[in-house]
């Protein structure tokens, strides 16, 4: 596999299955837009940044494969981006550039080789049977913070695979990123 792009975001957690947009206007993430679409499939890792005070570790060690679904770069060199989040991994930094901001300051662009890809999984009977405990857990949780409607939409939509209803359960939990 090859050195892949960094995007730590806060805020932002991708999972696998998840297709999310992108507007992109920082220089060091044009650049790792750049980078990623040069590549012979456009990829990229998409990871949660840290607190700004822990800067011996900026993200966390485990992302998100995310293929570039769509690009478009507008005319003030900003960039439209759909990606779509494929496996976990973890992640083994394994080089820093520092990259020049429009207003003379320089921010990291981190460029990462994969340690694990993908992770590991579980036993599978383990697997069925905790997806079985979360999907049941997630039907009270549904039932309690969300609208009827809802409830029966969720019925509806809940993926088969494990990998894909778990990550389905964490998008639409309501609670801080970090956790």
């Amino acid at each position: 596999m090859p050195e892949l792009p960094i995007f730590p975001l806060p805020g932002t957690v991708v999972f696998p299955g998840m297709t999310v947009p992108l507007y992109v206007f920082e220089e060091r993430y044009k650049q790792l837009v750049r980078t990623a679409l040069a590549l012979e499939t456009p990829q990229f890792l998409m990871v949660l940044s840290r607190e700004a005070s822990d800067l011996a570790q900026p993200f966390y060690g485990v992302g998100t494969l995310v293929q570039v679904v769509d690009s478009s770069e507008n005319p003030d060199g900003t960039f439209n981006l759909l990606g779509h989040g494929q496996t976990r991994c973890r992640i083994n930094t394994s080089r820093r550039e520092d990259i020049k901001e429009t207003d003379g300051s320089s921010r990291p662009l981190y460029l990462s080789a994969l340690d694990e890809f993908p992770l590991e999984r579980s036993d599978p009977n383990l697997e069925r049977v905790a997806a079985w405990d979360a999907l049941d857990a997630f039907r009270s949780y549904a039932k309690t913070f969300f609208a009827a409607d809802a409830v029966k939409q969720i019925e509806e939509i809940i993926p088969e695979d494990l990998v894909f209803q778990a990550s389905f359960i964490c998008a639409n939990v309501r609670v801080p990123v970090d956790e």
